[in-house]
């Protein structure tokens, strides 16, 4: 079987669609959904529905369940917070039908376990190995036969094997070990979290026992213009981790050049 992976969609449809053709044609035959379908962008309802139309197997990720009240929203930040209270007042009531009927947790097959954040809880983020390694021991335990467990919500491309630990997402093409539990992250189909703003998916070919990974061009200028026409912050359909480190050295910059200005002697003065 050959599984399409997609994850944290976000309301991102020109994400959505274009992932959509790329895993089309690369021959996937069932479609796998990590949750967070709303959140973020500006397209709430019709990114749940074409997701439901795939026939894919979902689990419900945090915003979609702070979007329909299956969730205490306390903690989240301010631009998820201004994004959910927008999308709370435009969710249709099929959508939230769809959104209040998704399951935490999913067996896909008995070597595969689909969850969002982790597998006790789906605010919690996965990032480092340590903690990749603890979600692999709760998965032993819980379900004897998995070898594979797939998670999102970071937003960040991971791949981790118990005993031979992380193994770099870059590589187009990863051989799963046959003889470990290895945990996986797609990353974000709707809003990238690495400095690259395109979105992420993976394909993953159960006969072969293999990871493809690619990422996704989209029309970001119209995805924007869809923000801004619905009063939602632009910046939403990307999150760009050195976007801090940059503020912080041209703040810096300008600092210096304002001291720099001010040893400066009046013009026409002496030196």
């Amino acid at each position: 079987m050959r599984y399409g992976v997609i994850s944290d969609v976000h309301g991102n449809l020109h994400a959505l669609l274009a992932a959509i053709e790329v895993l089309e044609h690369a021959g996937v035959e069932r479609y796998v959904c990590l949750g967070d379908l709303v959140g973020y962008g500006p397209f709430p309802n019709e990114c749940a529905r074409r997701v439901a139309e795939l026939g894919a197997v979902c689990v419900a990720g945090n915003h979609d369940l702070i979007a329909v009240d299956r969730l205490d929203p306390a903690g989240i930040g301010a631009l998820a917070r201004t994004t959910l209270a927008w999308t709370r007042t435009v969710l249709d009531p099929d959508v939230r039908a769809q959104l209040a009927g998704l399951p935490l947790t999913v067996a896909l097959e008995p070597r595969i376990v689909l969850t969002h954040g982790s597998l006790d809880d789906p605010r919690r983020y996965i990032r480092r190995d340590e903690e990749a390694a603890e979600q692999l021991e709760r998965l032993a335990e819980g379900y004897e036969d998995a070898r594979l467990l797939l998670l999102g919500h970071t937003h960040i491309q991971k791949a981790y094997a118990e005993r031979t630990g992380a193994v770099t997402g870059r590589r187009r093409v990863l051989a799963l070990p046959r003889d470990e539990r290895v945990l996986l992250n797609p990353g974000s189909v709707g809003q990238s979290r690495e400095t690259s703003p395109h979105g992420r998916v993976l394909v993953l070919d159960t006969d072969a026992w293999e990871v493809r990974w690619h990422a996704v061009r989209y029309d970001r200028r119209a995805c924007r213009r869809a923000l801004r026409e619905r009063g939602l912050p632009e910046r939403s359909y990307h999150r760009n981790p050195n976007a801090p480190r940059r503020l912080a050295r041209r703040a810096g910059g300008r600092a210096r050049a304002a001291v720099r200005r001010a040893r400066q002697p009046p013009h026409g003065g002496a030196p």
